[in-house]
């Protein structure tokens, strides 16, 4: 499965001028790309080599989607100025010397999509000034312990979708990376002290993987962590030791996953977290100080856990929820909540639920949003929906409601039952 990468901020400089309409007809552009004084986008222009008479004030240089195989050094050593470089989906071959020409200028550096098996081990070795490195969709299976060590300036790192069994100790020297792009590899597990090198991390995402046990103390150094994603993996539990020194965590997600129970206080003193993603385990009930602790929730999705009953009391503690998702849970009746003051959407979708009571949504006062669709819905209450004017939407498609003179005749107008929402 592929994964998305984060590369809008770092493409803002290399669109502006396009969004703009400074795309200039400069002599020496080449056939099917676009010039501007300090660019040069080529992307999709067949090209099967770097063209020459690069103009000497480029700034960023766009060469995705071509035929490019090798890269001669000499091809770059006029761009003085050179920031940004792209060369994402070509079939390279790259030499130990390949950037070293640019190495005091380039930023960003993009060479995702090139079926790398393995790297040159100093590659990177002149291009310290470097803070954003895109090495995602390629075949790397293994890399030097070293191949990273000299970019100190290092924020941005993306190993998402290659062939890793395992991580080497190759975050050495990235003290100042702050995303860590790990997704859709094939890693058991994580060695310990792996990540100690990297204190300043902020997003970290291990998804996609093959991951069933995470060591002890994996994260004691990761002290500024704010989200960390371990979705699509092979966790069967949740360890205590995951959260012990993640005192700045706010996004905490393992859904598609086979974890069967929460233990007990597993997020007591979780007062930062604000999105938690649960959705697809195994889980078929929930401990009662769930999830009491998390008072600064905003985000919840326990969606396609059996689950069975939700306790009126769950959730009055979480009164910054706004997102509340409880699809395929096994409902037979629905919620009432209290507490939720401030939620705006609501998911109860392909459930059991037969009745909607007038009580439903009560104490849901800023409630906006609400998906009932897939149920067994045969009634709804009078003035069900009368407590809540900030409710525009009812969805109530595949409910045998829909069907009813009850339905064709009842007062609030948000209800819907098309098909297609």
């Amino acid at each position: 499965m592929q994964i998305l990468h984060t590369t809008a901020v770092i493409m803002i400089p290399v669109l502006f001028p396009l969004l703009f309409g400074y795309v200039l007809s400069l002599p020496d552009c080449p056939q099917k790309c676009l010039c501007t004084p300090s660019l040069m986008d080529c992307r999709r222009a067949s090209l099967y080599e770097i063209p020459h008479g690069i103009a000497q004030k480029t700034e960023t240089l766009i060469l995705n989607d071509n035929h490019l195989t090798l890269i001669s050094p000499e091809v770059f050593q006029h761009l003085l100025n050179l920031t940004f470089l792209g060369l994402a989906n070509n079939k390279l071959s790259l030499q130990n010397d390949s950037f070293d020409n640019i190495g005091k200028s380039i930023l960003s550096l993009d060479l995702s999509g090139n079926n790398f098996t393995d790297l040159p081990s100093n590659l990177f070795r002149n291009t310290k000034k470097l803070v954003w490195l895109n090495l995602a969709e390629n075949r790397l299976g293994l890399l030097d312990s070293t191949i990273f060590s000299s970019l100190e300036k290092l924020t941005y790192l993306d190993l998402s979708n290659n062939r890793l069994k395992m991580l080497a100790p190759m975050f050495v020297g990235l003290s100042q990376l702050d995303t860590l792009m790990l997704a859709g590899n094939h890693l058991p597990t994580i060695p310990q002290g792996v990540f100690d090198p990297i204190p300043n991390l902020k997003i970290l995402v291990l998804s996609h993987n093959e991951i069933s046990h995470l060591p002890e103390g994996l994260f004691d150094n990761l002290k500024s962590l704010n989200d960390l994603l371990l979705d699509y993996n092979n966790f069967t539990e949740i360890s205590h030791a995951i959260f012990t020194t993640l005192h700045n965590l706010e996004h905490f997600s393992m859904s598609k996953n086979r974890i069967q129970n929460i233990p007990p206080l597993l997020f007591a003193g979780r007062f930062t977290l604000r999105k938690l993603d649960l959705s697809s385990n195994l889980l078929s009930e929930l401990p009662s100080d769930f999830p009491s602790g998390l008072e600064q929730l905003e985000v919840l999705n326990l969606s396609a856990n059996c689950i069975g009953n939700v306790p009126k009391n769950l959730f009055i503690n979480n009164t910054k929820l706004e997102f509340l998702h409880l699809d395929k849970t096994c409902l037979k009746t629905p919620p009432i909540f209290s507490g939720l003051h401030n939620l705006i959407e609501l998911t109860v979708c392909c459930n059991s639920i037969k009745v909607l009571p007038k009580t439903f949504t009560d104490n849901m006062a800023n409630l906006e949003l609400l998906d009932l669709s897939m149920n067994n819905i045969r009634e709804i209450e009078n003035d069900a929906f009368k407590m809540n004017h900030n409710i525009t939407k009812v969805i109530l498609t595949g409910n045998p409601v829909c069907t009813t003179e009850q339905f064709m005749h009842y007062s609030f107008k948000g209800l819907d039952c098309s098909s297609k929402n």
